[in-house]
């Protein structure tokens, strides 16, 4: 066999009877014997290609230390997460969901706008929009509180909220008042 090399004499004769024990140290250390074939090849290849062979006092041992080395190098590899499977920092569950100090401050102004253009609404409308939109009630609530049908609640309630409208859209920016997906109040939006 003059086309064997020396490392392939010393592989055949030193390494490839311990096959077994390097295969269950990579097993014990990945956890998958699949793994710790493909980790033992690897390292053959390895010992192949490189010159360190040559000064294994104990070629056992020697292949042994590359089997761990490239097992831990696996399990290393395993445990890196990308970075792509990372939540954006705005999708931080533990972000603070709290309003900064601009929202808090735009909130305010908005509020504010929609309270003096509510006082200027007629009273009927005013107390029936305020009834409902920010005193929760149900219409057939507000109908006997106010001694008035519900078609004429519904009526007033539908009039003072265009009214509402129209007054804010005055004031600029296209205001204009909506639901808010919790409660049944004026949520006004700039838009």
């Amino acid at each position: 066999m003059s086309w064997l090399r020396d490392v392939d004499r010393w592989l055949c004769a030193e390494v490839l009877p311990n096959q077994h024990a390097f295969q269950a140290l990579a097993r014990r250390l990945t956890g998958s014997a699949d793994v710790a074939r493909d980790v033992v090849q690897d390292v053959y290849a390895e010992v192949l290609r490189g010159e360190g062979w040559r000064r294994a006092n104990d070629p056992k041992a020697f292949v042994m230390r590359i089997v761990y080395c490239r097992s831990i190098d696996w399990l290393k590899r395993q445990r890196i997460v990308s970075i792509h499977a990372l939540p954006d920092y705005e999708d931080n569950a533990f972000a603070d969901q709290a309003p900064d100090a601009f929202e808090r401050l735009s909130g305010r102004e908005e509020l504010l706008a929609v309270l003096e253009a509510l006082q200027t609404l007629p009273v009927r409308c005013r107390q029936v929009v305020t009834m409902r939109r920010i005193e929760d009630l149900p219409p057939k609530e507000i109908a006997k509180q106010l001694d008035i049908n519900l078609a004429t609640v519904e009526r007033h309630l539908a009039r003072g909220l265009a009214m509402l409208a129209e007054r804010l859209a005055e004031r600029g920016g296209g205001w204009r008042p909506r639901r808010s997906s919790s409660r049944r109040s004026i949520v006004v939006s700039g838009e």
